[in-house]
């Protein structure tokens, strides 16, 4: 029987053992690159969990966190009016950085944490309260636990996370027809929030032309509040700082985490209007019921502040773009490779296999020095920004090698 290590983690399966774990366990970080406690080293395709942005052995960042740390490690920015200070000034700095529609911020700790907090926000401000219902996307991923589980749009969570929360209804992927007619059948004056992510997370699926400013319209048509999740996409992960911004799109909330402190602290950001703020501040009995002990910690504040510095002069979106399109083009002439999707280092690549030989593909990229994620018969890519053309060209050769034996 085997007996599994007290840590219990998400890839735990019963063909797992203690040493294996251990030998696995990562130990340290340079640049885009880890090593386990064997000593193997790995070029991270996946950034983490797609949050280490900026690579593992960013000065500014790791330098911030420190300073704040001596300086003022723990505070509160819930049921308190002594926020720190570093978050104000985070605060301040990141809505200097981003549309000047969006006026305030919320910081918290976890991204589906923000998501779920949009969507009461957005309840919150409504006078009329049968406008309760939410509108998301099939294969849309806004986070796991309660409302965010029901608002991504996976069928296999639905299950496993069963009974879930009502009153969210799916569409199917940028399907304009589907969406308007899903509307009418809940009626649009019950529907209090479209949430969409730019481009889909979970297999990277672009929204095509237009898409999005028309959902835009027919938000603005029925008084819905448009919600736009940037999580992934945002900081930099397509070569702009939003995709909101790029597109100049004007959502009511805006929902960002990952990039935003390159995972060296936990940070996430619900950032809105002036007239959402008013419309919550103008209930007389009650202040929004949301928030959880670490929002707004200042050392992710300072972690915050020292990513928009390391974003500023447009180098690292610049460089993207660039390796974006290098590993684009690079991968598309491998066997097997179908279509490259994505833009910048958020790449989707649908290969001629079944997804058990997907899944066999990602395990010989890890034994040979790459990890990469995968989703069906897709390997996805989202490598640190500052990759170098060095680490894209070892990157190709890893997938390349790794693929020829795999059977279709």
């Amino acid at each position: 029987m085997n007996e599994h290590h007290p840590l219990w983690f998400s890839a735990l399966t019963a063909k797992t053992s203690p040493d294996d774990v251990r030998d696995r366990a990562l130990v340290s970080g340079d640049g885009c690159h880890v090593t386990d406690a064997a000593g193997r080293r790995y070029l991270d395709a996946r950034s983490a969990l797609w949050n280490a942005s900026l690579g593992y052995s960013n000065t500014a960042v790791a330098d911030a966190v420190r300073t704040q740390l001596g300086e003022l490690p723990v505070a509160q920015s819930i049921r308190h009016d002594q926020p720190p200070r570093v978050a104000l000034r985070y605060a301040e700095r990141l809505i200097a950085a981003l549309p000047d529609h969006l006026r305030h911020v919320r910081l918290t700790t976890t991204g589906s944490q923000a998501v779920e907090g949009a969507i009461f926000l957005s309840r919150f401000t409504r006078s009329d309260p049968d406008r309760t219902q939410v509108i998301a996307q099939h294969d849309g991923y806004h986070g796991i636990g309660g409302l965010a589980t029901a608002v991504t749009g996976e069928p296999d969570l639905h299950e496993l996370h069963g009974p879930l929360v009502p009153g969210v209804h799916h569409v199917r992927p940028w399907d304009l027809d589907d969406l308007r007619a899903t509307l009418d059948r809940v009626g649009p004056d019950r529907v209090t929030a479209i949430v969409l992510e730019p481009i889909l997370g979970t297999g990277v699926l672009e929204a095509p032309p237009g898409h999005l400013e028309e959902v835009q319209r027919l938000c603005r048509e029925h008084g819905i509040h448009f919600v736009l999740d940037e999580v992934s996409t945002g900081f930099g992960r397509t070569g702009s700082l939003t995709v909101t911004g790029e597109l100049g799109l004007r959502p009511d909330v805006l929902l960002l985490s990952k990039g935003i402190s390159s995972g060296y602290a936990p940070l996430a950001a619900i950032v809105t209007t002036a007239e959402v703020l008013a419309a919550a501040l103008a209930r007389p009995d009650a202040v929004l019921p949301h928030g959880s002990t670490a929002d707004g910690n200042p050392v992710s504040a300072a972690a915050g502040l020292a990513v928009l510095d390391e974003l500023a002069d447009g180098r690292v979106l610049e460089n993207v773009r660039a390796r974006g399109d290098q590993l684009s083009a690079r991968l598309a002439e491998l066997p097997a490779v179908l279509r490259v999707r994505g833009r910048g280092l958020m790449l989707g690549v649908d290969l001629d296999l079944t997804a058990e030989a997907v899944a066999e593909l990602r395990l010989r990229c890890r034994e040979a020095g790459l990890l990469v994620s995968t989703a069906g018969s897709t390997m996805i890519l989202t490598p640190p920004l500052v990759i170098t053309a060095e680490e894209c060209d070892e990157l190709v050769g890893i997938v390349s090698a790794s693929l020829a034996p795999v059977p279709a």
